[in-house]
């Protein structure tokens, strides 16, 4: 079995799979990644890299007997990666039929939208497949509550990742999974998208719970930094179309 991600997320998958007696082949993450150093203090095997399209592919070529997960993994797998013998499932932080691509962009947007559930997908990478596309896995959801801002989804959502990653891990290994294709809408969120999806949230609630990002503003600065932009100019034009009535 291997691993490609980071940060705590990655260090309780491995951590899990390690507790159930599975052997881990090797985690890979990048050289400054936290959870990198404490596994590797521990014995893991680690491949430290920011290239792991290139770094993985020699020690993955031909393997059909390896399960390789993606984990709070920001790196886009190459064709040549995902066809070269293991089978890749990924954990990712949405429901993939609205929310694809970057997990705290789809937060914000699920939040923007006034969803009222939120939840996490495991599902098949494929070649040729679009970001966050392949079979599902499984999925589990998660209410978002009328007072629930950024920082709640986001604690929430890694929490159901995890209890996903830990629930069909056996039944990966054990090849008890039947993948399917499910009805995805849109397309997949980044930060090229994030100016358009705010500038059409005209709710200033929605805005305002979006930005509540607590604790977690130092880690995505500059998600925090359009998000107040944006949260300041819907309050300035609400003021004004108020001054003008």
């Amino acid at each position: 079995m291997y691993f490609i991600g980071s940060g705590p997320l990655l260090y309780h998958a491995v951590d899990f799979a390690l507790g159930q007696g599975h052997r881990v082949d090797r985690v890979c993450c990048a050289p400054k990644d936290g959870s990198g150093r404490r596994l590797a203090k521990r014995g893991v095997k680690m491949l430290l890299t920011t290239s792991p399209n290139d770094d993985l592919l020699p020690l993955l070529a031909g393997r059909r007997d390896v399960v390789v997960f993606s984990v709070n993994n920001a790196c886009l797998l190459s064709e040549s990666l995902l066809a070269c013998g293991p089978r890749f499932f990924n954990i990712h932080n949405g429901l993939v039929q609205s929310y694809r691509g970057l997990a705290e962009i789809c937060i914000v947007a699920a939040l923007c939208h006034g969803e009222s559930r939120y939840g996490a997908t495991l599902h098949e990478l494929l070649p040729r497949q679009n970001v966050d596309s392949g079979p599902v896995v499984a999925q589990l959801e998660v209410p978002i509550g009328p007072d629930d801002g950024f920082a709640e989804v986001l604690r929430q959502s890694m929490t159901t990742c995890q209890k996903l990653f830990e629930w069909q891990l056996e039944d990966i290994l054990q090849h008890r999974i039947s993948p399917a294709p499910v009805q995805i809408k849109g397309q997949a969120y980044s930060y090229a998208k994030l100016p358009a999806l705010l500038a059409n949230c005209r709710d200033p609630r929605r805005l305002s719970l979006a930005a509540r990002m607590g604790p977690y503003a130092g880690f995505f600065p500059r998600l925090h930094a359009a998000l107040a932009c944006a949260n300041q100019s819907l309050l300035k034009n609400s003021f004004q179309a108020s001054d003008h009535s």
